[in-house]
């Protein structure tokens, strides 16, 4: 039988690897929230949803990840000296929710990955989506912000990119313009006339970018966010398998308060028992002589 002694040793190593456990769910949090907010700010991969819809689920459930896995790890503090089975329960039930999300995010990185390195740029979705400027809000601001950042201009090509606005919407066709924010200082209406100058005026400075924002951007996709996808599958995988044990190694911590507070009464009712209950025969009024 196990004594008192082994049972609060064993639940001492429980509380341990939990505890490690929770350090280790939060500084991977925190890197999921750091890595999706790098892909969405610094790579536009959330700009990029009319090439395909990984483009968005990527980042976005890193970040949605990050955000759940954080909240986890700090419950796990808050309880980790409580040896509730209720509590310690639901560590179980979050972890395999967080498994399964992990799955899914390394599932989408993956795919990601296969979009950027093996197929090409959609060019009608691409030219549908640039069709939506000035009349969708969140495409206009996309290719605003794109264009602003990138110092690019138009679509998937170098040094003609901006000709692709030609056309796209009936605002600019009328001014034979590209936006605004195509302009090297934009101001309103700089971005006018800008297309019927340089049909005319080849290798004049125009005031505007030339270049594609598609073309760097998938350029840039390539050399670095794929590198960056492969590693993180790798790395996904390994917490998966750590959210996993953990998942395995809470039901037993559960498990294993529920037989010794089982140990305990037994020890309790006996301690406080009758004798007569326990030593029939130390009490009985027959005797053998």
């Amino acid at each position: 039988m196990m004594s008192l002694g082994t049972w609060t040793a064993r639940s001492t190593k429980y509380q341990r690897f939990l505890n490690l456990s929770n350090v280790f769910l939060m500084i991977s949090s925190i890197i999921l929230l750091f890595l999706s907010a790098v892909l969405i700010m610094f790579y536009h991969l959330m700009k990029m949803d009319f090439w395909s819809w990984h483009f968005y689920a990527c980042p976005l459930s890193m970040m949605a990840l990050g955000v759940y896995t954080f909240m986890v790890s700090v419950y796990g503090f808050l309880i980790s000296h409580n040896e509730s089975r209720g509590l310690i329960s639901m560590i179980a039930i979050f972890l395999s929710i967080a498994f399964l999300g992990q799955m899914f995010s390394v599932f989408s990185a993956m795919m990601l990955r296969t979009e950027i390195d093996l197929k090409v740029v959609p060019y009608t979705e691409l030219y549908t989506n640039m069709g939506q400027y000035g009349l969708d809000e969140t495409v206009t601001a996309n290719w605003d912000s794109l264009q602003r950042e990138m110092r690019c201009c138009g679509g998937d090509s170098y040094e003609a990119g901006f000709q692709e606005w030609r056309g796209k919407t009936p605002t600019l066709q009328k001014h034979s313009a590209v936006p605004d924010s195509c302009c090297h200082e934009e101001k309103p209406d700089c971005g006018h006339g800008k297309l019927t100058i340089s049909q005319y005026n080849v290798g004049t400075n125009l005031g505007v970018w030339k270049d594609g924002c598609i073309k760097i951007l998938s350029k840039k996709l390539k050399e670095e966010v794929v590198p960056l996808m492969f590693v993180y599958c790798g790395v996904g995988v390994l917490l998966a398998l750590i959210e996993l044990i953990t998942v395995v190694l809470a039901c037993a911590y559960v498990a294993q308060i529920g037989r010794r507070k089982k140990r305990n009464e037994m020890f309790t009712r006996a301690a406080t028992a009758d004798d007569q209950e326990f030593l029939p025969s130390l009490t009985s009024k027959e005797t053998n002589f």
